[in-house]
């Protein structure tokens, strides 16, 4: 008896955690990782911050910064931060593939080093004129591609 009432405790504690900490949105692994045939992206959580590592065309220099997390639905991620030294704003939304469909990348294919896309990653930088001396040519309206998270 005394462990079927302790059975249905936690499983109460399991219903009741996502309703206690809303506001406390984590990835369920260290890493995402991204991207398309021609642009690549890293987000890592490091404590309660994620930061990003980005490559894309449109850049010779890799893109780095801290993204913070904003609301999103249920099993989807959205995150926001800057871009560039014009510090353009950046939002990055995952959202899960849906059931019996897939995310395919430029060369049709649905997986890679880390299995088969389990998520689609969009990447939308705010329009905005490079700076004075920026390394970098203009945004595109978004980067779309597929991803996996990892522990790596």
């Amino acid at each position: 008896m005394r462990n079927l009432f302790a059975a249905a405790l936690a499983l109460a504690a399991a219903f009741a955690a996502p309703c206690v900490s809303a506001q406390a949105i984590t990835f369920p692994s260290p890493a995402f990782r991204g991207g398309n045939t021609d642009w690549k992206i890293k987000l890592s959580t490091q404590s309660t911050t994620v930061v990003y590592e980005l490559k894309v065309p449109q850049s010779a220099a890799r893109l780095d910064g801290p993204l913070k997390h904003v609301k999103a639905p249920q099993g989807q991620y959205q995150l926001l931060g800057v871009i560039g030294v014009e510090k353009s704003e950046l939002t990055v939304k995952i959202a899960p593939v849906k059931l019996g469909e897939t995310c395919k990348d430029n060369k049709g294919d649905i997986g890679g080093a880390y299995g088969p896309y389990t998520y689609a990653i969009m990447v939308v930088p705010a329009p905005a004129k490079p700076a004075t001396g920026s390394k970098h040519k203009p945004w595109p309206k978004l980067w779309y591609g597929c991803g996996n998270f990892t522990l790596d």
